[in-house]
Formats: C-alpha cells, structure tokens, sequence
C-alpha cells in the first residue's frame, strides 16, 4: 500500500511541477522603440576578457523586442555571428533567450527570462546609453534571489543585417 501511496505522490509531483514553477511575467510594457539614441540596425556585443572569455549578443527591435543569445567562447565576432546563425532556430524557441526593453533618455533597462533555479524568472538590467552604438549596463536584478548585482558592462554596436525575426509566442 505504501508503495502505491509513493508512486502516485510522485506522480502528482512531477505532473504538476508547471504549477509549482509557474513563470514569471515580465512587468515592462512592450512599447514600440521610436527613439534615436540608439542604433537597431544590427546587435549589441558585451565581451568578457577576464577569467573565462566570451562573447554575448543582443538584438534590439523597434517593436521594444530584445533578444539575447548565449555567452560564446570565442571574441572575434565574425566567429561568434558564424555559430549564431546556425542556432537562430534554438534561439527564437527558447524563452529565456526573449524580453522587453525600454530607453527613457540616455537610460536603458531591459527585462528578459531567465532559468538559474526551477521554473522561469525574470532578470533586470539597467544601465546608461554613451552614444548611438554603446550602452553600459551597471546593475542586473535577479527576481529569484532579489539580489542586485553591480557589473560593468559596455555593449557595443556592429551593423547587421541578417537579424533573426522578432515576431515569438512569447511576448504579445
């Protein structure tokens, strides 16, 4: 008897884990980005150069549409957007790779998905704008910790014209 009681415990357990891990929503508001302090005619790189090395990549969108790709170990970004394009298909079906952004004079802040622990949470980023093609993000938010984390990144602009499609099921 015991070992039924365990087996549909578990089973409940396991089939119900999308309603103990709910996702979180992002609170931004999708709003369409008109502004000129920032150039979306291509992505945004952040290198790491200290410790491990890598390259990540953002791609902003008019309709207020960020999206982020991993952290590849390679700095020459001719590399980097080689083995990009090949995992566009995996980038734009996974949620935590998607999120909103928003600039308000020379400050952006940005929210998108992330999974450090059970279920989806949302991280957020906010920072200054230098000029039309680099942003320098200072704080990331982490809901799921609520921990502030205090970084030094500036996110550089190259023109790009092969940018995944930013329409998703995700963000409506």
């Amino acid at each position: 008897m015991r070992t039924i009681a365990f087996i549909l415990c578990f089973t409940f357990l396991f089939s119900s884990c999308d309603r103990l891990f709910k996702d979180e929503e992002l609170l931004l508001s999708k709003t369409p980005y008109l502004g000129d302090e920032l150039r979306i005619d291509g992505y945004y790189y952040y290198q790491k150069v200290e410790d491990e090395k890598y390259t990540l990549i953002v791609f902003l969108y008019k309709n207020g549409i960020i999206i982020s790709t991993r952290a590849y170990p390679f700095l020459d970004v001719a590399v980097v957007e080689t083995e990009m394009m090949k995992e566009y298909d995996e980038i734009v079906k996974d949620k935590t790779r998607w999120g909103i952004f928003a600039v308000d004079n020379n400050k952006i802040k940005y929210e998108r998905w992330v999974s450090p622990t059970e279920g989806i949470t949302v991280r957020k980023s906010t920072g200054y704008i230098e000029n039309d093609t680099t942003f320098h993000i200072t704080e990331h938010y982490f809901s799921y910790n609520q921990k502030i984390y205090y970084v030094n990144e500036v996110w550089h602009f190259k023109k790009f014209d092969n940018k995944p499609d930013s329409t998703n099921n995700f963000i409506k």
